[in-house]
């Protein structure tokens, strides 16, 4: 099933994250795990979420310029697959980033100091679904990523948090009885996003405008939305990326 191409961001603990002492040309060696295959997620907001081992197989066999990003900060670049100093390798287990920091960087060299330090111990992964499939498993709404095209690797102090921006249409009707809160939807005509009723006819069909169960005079709301912080880094990722294509 089709997700639509949104952008999505995983984030997880530290996986094998470690930085080796300086070379002598001035650069330090970062490595990590930033995607596990066949783990459950903790709940994403009434589901889990699994990698399917073949999801990014399409995408790499691409050739594509991968960023890895500090903390989510696209204007913080640390490395990319293009430069020659980001390589990505793939085994059963996850995908895997090794990459050179320009310690001349400060923001490099402090993020070296606070891996080394054991501050930071974080990875993240940002994309879009291109196939996806949902399954019932013993009262758990269970999504697995079957192809996605990878967009950025992060490494990040924030290892607990976890964005999703799911459209809900991809998750077949019979089981979004299931999904415990409503998800954002970041089409400018579904700006609203659906409501809290799975059943909801105008909702499902994306016509959140004709939602009977919408209060359109919730201004807080809408411009709490507008202001998000998750939309501003959609925005600055989409930025970013649109330079480099």
């Amino acid at each position: 099933m089709n997700s639509k191409n949104k952008q999505e961001i995983r984030t997880l603990p530290a996986k094998e994250l470690r930085i080796a002492p300086v070379a002598a040309d001035g650069t330090r060696t970062l490595t990590g795990r930033a995607i596990v295959f066949n783990q459950r997620s903790q709940d994403l907001g009434g589901f889990q979420e699994i990698v399917s081992p073949g999801a990014v197989t399409e995408t790499l066999s691409g050739s594509p310029n991968i960023l890895l990003l500090n903390n989510h900060n696209t204007s913080q670049p640390l490395a990319s697959v293009r430069a020659g100093n980001l390589q990505l390798t793939t085994d059963s287990k996850g995908v895997s980033f090794r990459c050179k920091l320009d310690t001349r960087i400060s923001y490099a060299n402090d993020l070296a100091l606070s891996v080394e330090n054991g501050v930071t111990q974080g990875c993240s992964f940002g994309f879009r679904t291109l196939k996806d499939s949902y399954a019932n498993e013993n009262g758990t709404l269970v999504r697995t990523l079957e192809t996605i095209e990878l967009l950025e690797l992060t490494v990040t102090t924030c290892p607990a948090y976890l964005q999703t921006q799911v459209d809900v249409r991809s998750c077949p009707k019979e089981l979004r009885s299931l999904l415990t809160r409503s998800l954002d939807d970041e089409d400018d005509e579904d700006e609203d996003g659906p409501c809290d009723d799975p059943d909801c006819e105008a909702c499902i069909n994306g016509d959140y405008a004709d939602c009977p169960n919408r209060d359109d005079d919730d201004d807080d709301e809408d411009e709490d939305r507008s202001l998000s912080k998750s939309e501003v880094r959609r925005l600055e990722m989409r930025l970013a990326l649109a330079k480099l294509r």
